[in-house]
């Protein structure tokens, strides 16, 4: 179980530097960035897949393509698309924070999975989460009415927030049921295939945002004043170390952690990237910031006490 909790701090400490591309790439769009970063996931995973694709692509069933390009969605594109549009409206704070609470949703959603403790026995943990939740959405209405933000800003990044929860979360599940039944897989080559997966998702978002964008473009067409070179460099990075590289470490964890302690193991990636996103901003957390972490920590760890209690009882 230990190993299972490494892998996933590891996971957590790579993703926790994506929720910064946002405010890095601010001029560019939240759609922009998920393409930009999952064409680059889907590309570079095509090219390690290439020596055996056509042998891996003879065991995969249809089943397995229905799994893969659901899990490309969800945990991919989807997610992250939500996830820098709210990063973009209400900050790193809030938005990772309420993808912070997926331990609650995954418990919920995996209760009946082997391995899994009871409610009752988790409810302790949970609810320091749900109250973690609560202080975030409170410090954020709170700077929404101290500076030019707007209250509908506000709840549009939070509702954002709530669906990419609810995007991770369903991937969390999803996924680690997939890989308990392919046992054979090694994590590597299942991240590789969940981003070619992404990147044929990105593909066809990119698609959709050159159209949107042709009938503006002209001969005399105006240069739009983005940094291209900045943005495919950022992609490249998120896209290596915060999707490839991440979702192997996350994989080896979801096949050595029962289900709902691998939700309660997410929490390392909110809590890497306020660690990041105050570091950014050059300031320490606000006092509801800061009970809303200690909140968050310390339910992970009741839960991981648990499970730990029921192992030395086994």
């Amino acid at each position: 179980m230990r190993t299972g909790v490494l892998l996933g701090a590891v996971a957590g400490a790579f993703w926790g530097l994506v929720f910064l591309s946002p405010l890095v790439l601010e001029s560019f769009s939240a759609l922009e960035i998920a393409t930009g970063r999952f064409l680059m996931y889907g590309g570079i995973s095509l090219i390690l897949l290439a020596p055996s694709f056509l042998r891996i692509w003879q065991r995969l069933s249809l089943s397995d393509i229905g799994i893969l390009m659901m899990l490309g969605a969800l945990g991919n594109v989807l997610f992250f698309a939500l996830l820098a549009g709210s990063i973009q409206d209400v900050g790193i704070g809030p938005a990772s924070l309420v993808v912070g609470m997926a331990p609650v949703v995954v418990t919920l959603l995996g209760r009946s999975d082997k391995d899994t403790l009871p409610l009752s026995v988790l409810a302790g943990p949970l609810s320091c989460i749900v109250l973690g939740i609560f202080f975030i959405n409170a410090d954020a209405f709170q700077m929404a009415g101290e500076q030019s933000q707007s209250i509908g800003q506000s709840v549009r990044g939070l509702l954002m927030a709530f669906g990419a929860l609810a995007s991770w979360s369903l991937f969390t599940v999803l996924n680690a049921r997939a890989l308990k039944r392919r046992a054979e897989m090694s994590s590597r080559l299942w991240s590789s295939m969940i981003g070619v997966s992404a990147g044929l998702w990105a593909l066809g978002l990119a698609a959709i945002l050159w159209i949107a964008r042709s009938p503006s473009i002209s001969a005399n067409a105006v240069p739009d004043g983005k940094d291209w070179l900045l943005f495919w460099v950022v992609s490249f990075g998120i896209g290596v170390g915060g999707s490839l590289i991440a979702n192997m470490f996350w994989n080896g964890a979801s096949r050595r952690l029962p289900i709902s302690l691998t939700g309660q193991v997410f929490v390392f990636e909110p809590v890497f990237a306020l660690l990041y996103g105050f570091v950014y901003s050059s300031r320490l957390p606000r006092p509801m910031e800061a009970i809303a972490i200690t909140m968050l920590v310390a339910g992970v760890l009741w839960a991981m006490n648990q499970y730990a209690r029921k192992a030395r009882c086994s």
